[in-house]
């Protein structure tokens, strides 16, 4: 995607600096300024117009690195359009991503590189007015992995969960941010109902249970062996999908779904995987209901993603991986209203799937500037307005959402 104009904002540290990159022809137009001071300008000229738009990604990746943003208004901007982008210094780049339930902040797990190349993970937040970042929890242990985060229902505070790699415990926190304040949970890798009336949490126990708003459980089952079971709780708060590792469990099935006010499994079935499958790994690491609480998501990160019916068991339809690697789905988000699902190819696009057919719409959102190592993380604002995506090394990019209007490939 080619940038003829692009102007980077840094929050500075008693007022804002600007940088405006431009091209014409073969020539890259450089103008600089601080808070409302005369622009400074200067011009390079190259041998052809694709070595000036090179050179314009290559400081537009510098100067994001040193904190610099691109942030436009987003009632201003078109359906599709970007309307931030910065990056972070990351080892792993982003692992997660979420956005702050205004969808003013979003929010990033990374890993984090030290002098001699171990690495530890961070939770950073960015202003997505002003591009002012802040680290809100860190932790340098060389082997830890902060693998989700999420806003909670107030936006007032961000939950996470850190897993040490080695010995595969996890451990879930809370940051008031506010104040900073961090404080461990009495349970980990905690899901919400749309409502936020309910919540799916594990306990040190490894049960997994529903709890009310009252934070009395209304549903406790056995979880079976820690880390081979993945679950998500339904938008209404009415059921609770379970995937478990077929390789290592505890259960002759694949897949149970369960009704939280009967206290009944309501589908215990084999996955389905379509014929032929050769996956190397049928571990799922996520999980979702549609809206409509028909379809079950299931996806993993060498296994593809999948809908399943809820109602009986059987597979409505697949989204294979390439063994090559570049069509492999990195993660996935589903829209607000459970329509719609945001897959994320390692190599790029992203490419929104109708949750019903699992049918491929147009357009896709790829990220402009310098080539991703690959793409990371995906995640909705809470209103559906914005998508934001994360790649290798640490970039940051969110697009306007709502409003674009989605057709079939070729129609």
């Amino acid at each position: 995607m080619d940038r003829d104009q692009i102007l980077l904002t840094h929050p500075g540290t008693s007022k804002p600096k600007y940088l405006e990159l431009a091209i014409d022809g073969a020539e890259l137009h450089r103008n600089w300024w601080a808070g409302t001071g005369k622009p400074q300008g200067r011009t390079k000229s190259f041998d052809h117009e694709g070595a000036a738009r090179e050179a314009l990604e290559k400081v537009v990746a510098e100067k994001m690195r040193d904190g610099y943003a691109l942030l436009r208004d987003v009632a201003e901007s078109k359906p599709g359009d970007v309307v931030v982008q910065c990056a972070t210094r990351a080892a792993n780049g982003v692992v997660a991503i979420a956005l702050h339930p205004d969808g003013h902040t979003v929010a990033v797990a990374r890993g984090i590189p030290d002098r001699i190349g171990a690495a530890g993970s961070d939770v950073q937040t960015v202003d997505l007015r002003t591009g002012a970042r802040q680290v809100v929890y860190t932790d340098a242990y060389q082997y830890s992995l902060i693998h989700t985060v999420t806003f909670e229902p107030d936006g007032s505070h961000l939950t996470f969960t850190v897993r040490d790699t080695i010995s595969m415990v996890e451990v879930s926190h809370t940051v008031a941010l506010a104040t900073g304040h961090v404080q461990r949970l009495p349970y980990t890798r905690p899901g919400w109902d749309s409502a936020r009336q309910r919540m799916l949490v594990v306990d040190n126990d490894h049960a997994l249970r529903v709890l009310g708003p009252d934070g009395d459980s209304c549903l406790d089952l056995p979880a079976g062996k820690r880390f081979q079971t993945t679950a998500t709780l339904s938008p209404s708060g009415r059921l609770v999908g379970l995937a478990h590792d077929p390789d290592n469990r505890d259960t002759e099935y694949d897949l149970e779904i369960w009704d939280v006010d009967a206290g009944q499994r309501v589908l215990a079935a084999p996955f389905p995987f379509p014929a032929g499958f050769q996956g190397i790994s049928r571990r799922f690491d996520k999980l979702a209901f549609d809206g409509a609480e028909q379809i079950l998501v299931a996806s993993g990160a060498t296994s593809g993603c999948f809908g399943v019916s809820v109602k009986s068991g059987a597979l409505c339809w697949a989204i294979e991986d390439e063994r090559d690697g570049c069509e492999r789905l990195s993660d996935f988000a589903l829209s607000p209203n459970g329509t719609l699902l945001a897959g994320v190819l390692h190599c790029g696009p992203v490419i929104v799937y109708d949750v019903a057919t699992g049918q491929p719409l147009e357009p896709h959102f790829a990220v402009p500037g310098e080539r991703s190592g690959w793409y990371q993380a995906v995640g909705f604002s809470a209103d559906g307005r914005l998508l934001a995506v994360g790649d290798y090394p640490g970039r940051i990019t969110v697009f306007r959402f709502d409003g674009v209007e989605f057709t079939k490939p070729g129609g």
